[in-house]
């Protein structure tokens, strides 16, 4: 790192007290070599090893960031390299060099009060107390917790410098608080980035996306981060941040701010392009992203997270993948019917796509079917392997964070003169924000880095390969890295047309598609309407062809959200034509079919609805509202056994959904209440009968109590005198559903006779609004 930095003109004031011929010798193991030749007022630098070091003792030293030397799980050419010492023991004889010598130690946070009680204890070989260093680029905001040499002590001699080293140097980690005193949040999200050590300092760390902390999974080592949230702050619900969710869902614009708000360092080199197939574009991305022959290409779609349609592509097979991805069946129709019959044949399950996933064959859905006019191309970024076991993985490291007002500590601490901003303000400046970041972890691919699978061993499946810790060091330089990205990013008012017009005038169809996307997240009915206008108005400078098709069709569904959104009778009926007309534009646009499928199923057409939601999943496998009220018209078909079916494939690719919990335990109910009604009408049962009997009995049961105890069906909880209608999963009919469940209807149970069960048939009838649904809007 300091061999880069002196290499980019950092060193040059190292002597402005006096201006002496001055030399810097920056000594360490495997340091690369370099040598800079003084100049006029500049002092020399060169590397050196510790073996190299002259006699002579040096009239300073100094200890940049040594929490970071202490390595991670080493690969085996670190080792050889090492050698077996400790990155942190420095050689008796070069120690001896520093009798008397004074030596400054750098840190990019606070030490912790125990390491500061510890370096008391040194005395009068302690020269200067742990206190911000005052020529760091943070050192005028006291908010900021953490900076590249932001903090500053020094000490004397040898054994001190033992000590200082010997400390565990680790932040102070954030700490729960009361529910009475827990601090207002303005927004808390997530970063997914690649790290490699093994780069420059300017290369280590790419910010890849950003996520909404509330829709993000934590699962293993990344589950104390939600923990963490939860029990140290609350959201301020008055404030919210539209301008993450517009800049959030879109990778070009997300890239965008990153590089306005001067952090371009930390994004991937990236190019966008009108999202249709032609034969120069492989040529022309391989141009505009300097790739070199055998690089790797990472293909990405803007609005979209998850990893759907991220397609990872050696530069050679990159003209052929971008053909299957931009070039859809020519007769939509024609497949999506074909396709949803292969789901009705006999022994396919609902839900069950005809390939696994991830596969390519899902991201080409993925691509046909996105909204977005354009796609991005990135360079591949790889991050340092993380061991477990004997295996390598090249994770995606997250960590999360939390927006706060800046004026919270300033009321804390009494600050004179401040006038806190008004809590119903919904545009916060950047500078009036600050960031407290919850910790990280490491989450996985599918495959390790020896892999013949390219996506398996590139994109990250936390679900399948699991997590991994992540060293305090680590973060700590990430977190100093980023500096006041995310104030930066989030902070301030969110993008206007103008602007948009401005910045994308020579890709009108991005600008157009913003606009809309901008409008559709706005509150008054008249605000929405003059932006999609505006929008409507970019688009007619578009040229002809599918870029502009993409961008009319979600205009057209924009509409249609507002129209079904809104109080009036008809408001579904309105919105249909909306989305009818979206689908003339982009007929496999799967928003639009599941939202004509939405609209059937509100208006009573629980077939059609199913036809529909069928065809938006047969296009995009990863979106969550079909499956969910698939199982709703599933329910009013009295179709039981696929409503388990489709809830089952929901929850496998979403774990976190409770209306498929209720919606399979409504439908294991009506299974086992038939059942009991055969033997009621006389109907002999066999044994293996009677047990799937139990087992249908049992799920309903169990799955009721995780619907209910779900957060969301907590949320849902009927509360005395709130005159809050009641809401599924706490209907009265959810209650006579549970306590139907609650022990066996049949005649006979463990082999004994239930006279008074016998033959009685308990039968509970579902309305036909049964079912909880979404409304996933897609905004």
């Amino acid at each position: 790192v300091e061999g880069s930095l002196a290499e980019a003109g950092y060193f040059q004031d190292v002597s402005w007290l006096d201006r002496s011929p001055t030399e810097v010798v920056i000594v360490g193991h495997g340091l690369r070599k370099l040598t800079l030749a003084a100049g006029r007022d500049r002092p020399a630098v060169r590397t050196a090893s510790y073996d190299q070091l002259e006699g002579v003792p040096p009239h300073m030293a100094a200890c940049h960031m040594p929490e970071g030397w202490a390595s991670e799980e080493v690969s085996t050419q670190e080792e050889q390299l090492l050698d077996g010492v400790s990155s942190r023991a420095i050689p008796k004889e070069v120690l001896a060099m520093l009798v008397g010598v004074p030596v400054v130690v750098t840190t990019s946070f606070k030490i912790s009060a125990r390491d500061e009680e510890v370096l008391q204890e040194l005395g009068e070989l302690l020269l200067l107390t742990p206190e911000r260093c005052p020529f760091s680029s943070c050192a005028g905001d006291h908010h900021t917790q953490f900076s590249d040499n932001g903090w500053i002590f020094a000490i004397r001699g040898p054994d001190a410098l033992d000590v200082a080293l010997s400390l565990e140097l680790r932040f102070e980690e954030l700490s729960t608080l009361p529910e009475e005193e827990r601090l207002q949040a303005v927004f808390w999200g997530i970063l997914d980035i690649k790290y490699d050590r093994a780069k420059g300092v300017l290369e280590r760390v790419r910010v890849l996306e950003t996520g909404d902390g509330r829709i993000s999974k934590f699962s293993g080592d990344g589950a104390p981060i939600q923990d963490l949230f939860r029990s140290r702050y609350q959201v301020e619900e008055s404030a919210v941040l539209r301008k993450f969710h517009v800049i959030s869902a879109d990778k070009k614009l997300t890239h965008d701010f990153m590089e306005m708000a001067g952090y371009g360092h930390v994004v991937p080199d990236q190019v966008c392009y009108p999202r249709y197939y032609n034969l120069e574009l492989a040529e022309r991305i391989a141009s505009d992203l300097e790739l070199e022959d055998g690089a790797k290409v990472v293909l990405k779609l803007c609005n979209r997270s998850r990893a759907a349609g991220v397609v990872v592509v050696p530069l050679d097979e990159l003209d052929e993948v971008l053909e299957e991805l931009l070039v859809p069946p020519q007769d939509i129709q024609a497949w999506l019917v074909q396709k949803a019959r292969l789901m009705e044949g006999p022994g396919v399950r609902a839900g069950e796509l005809g390939f696994k996933w991830g596969d390519f064959e899902e991201q080409k859905r993925h691509w046909w079917c996105n909204e977005s006019p354009c796609f991005v191309a990135e360079r591949w970024c790889t991050s340092t392997p993380t061991r477990r076991g004997d295996m390598f993985y090249d994770g995606t490291l997250r960590v999360g964070f939390a927006l706060l007002r800046k004026h919270q500590t300033h009321c804390e601490q009494g600050d004179a003169g401040t006038s806190p901003p008004s809590p119903n303000s919904e545009t916060i400046p950047p500078e009036e924000l600050r960031v407290e970041w919850l910790g990280g972890y490491w989450k996985l691919p599918k495959s390790h880095m020896g892999s013949a699978q390219l996506r398996e061993r590139v994109v990250s499946a936390a679900r399948t390969s699991g997590t991994a810790p992540v060293r305090p060091s680590v973060l700590a330089e990430i977190y100093a890295c980023l500096g006041d990205a995310v104030q930066q990013l989030f902070g301030g008012v969110e993008p206007s047309t103008r602007m948009l017009a401005d910045k994308y005038a020579s890709q009108l169809e991005l600008a157009a598609y913003l606009t809309a996307r901008l409008a559709v997240g706005q509150r008054e009915a008249s605000r929405i309407k003059k932006m999609l206008y505006d929008a409507q108005v970019l688009t007619s400078k578009v040229a002809p062809g599918g870029a502009k098709q993409c961008v009319e069709s979600f205009i057209q569904r924009c509409y249609g959200i507002m129209e079904a959104r809104s109080l009036v009778k008809d408001r579904w009926e309105t919105g249909r034509r909306h989305f009818k007309q979206s689908l003339r534009h982009v007929p496999y646009n799967a928003n639009s079919l599941y939202l004509l499928g939405m609209a059937a199923l509100e208006m009573g057409q629980s077939q059609e609805a199913a036809d529909l939601m069928t065809q938006s999943l047969l296009l995009d496998p990863d979106f969550r509202a079909p499956y969910v009220n698939l199982g709703v018209a599933y329910l009013r078909l009295r179709m039981y056994q696929r409503v388990v079916e489709i809830s089952e494939a929901c929850l496998d690719r979403h774990p976190h959904s409770p209306q498929c919990c209720y919606h399979i335990a409504v439908a294991c109910c009506q299974i086992a209440l038939k059942m009991e009604s055969q033997e009621a009408s006389g109907k002999h049962l066999q044994p293996f009968v009677k047990e799937e009997y139990e087992n249908f009995r049992q799920r309903a049961l169990a799955s009721f109590v995780e619907a209910r105890e779900s957060e969301e069906g907590l949320k849902r909880r009927p509360v005395d005198n709130s005159g809050r209608l009641p809401e599924a999963p706490w209907l009265e009919i959810d209650d006579l559903m549970f306590q139907a469940m609650a022990s066996s209807g049949l005649g006979h149970r463990n082999g004994y006779a239930n006279q008074t069960r016998k033959h009685v048939t308990r039968e509970v009838s579902l309305p036909p609004t049964i079912g909880w649904r979404i409304f996933g809007w897609r905004t």
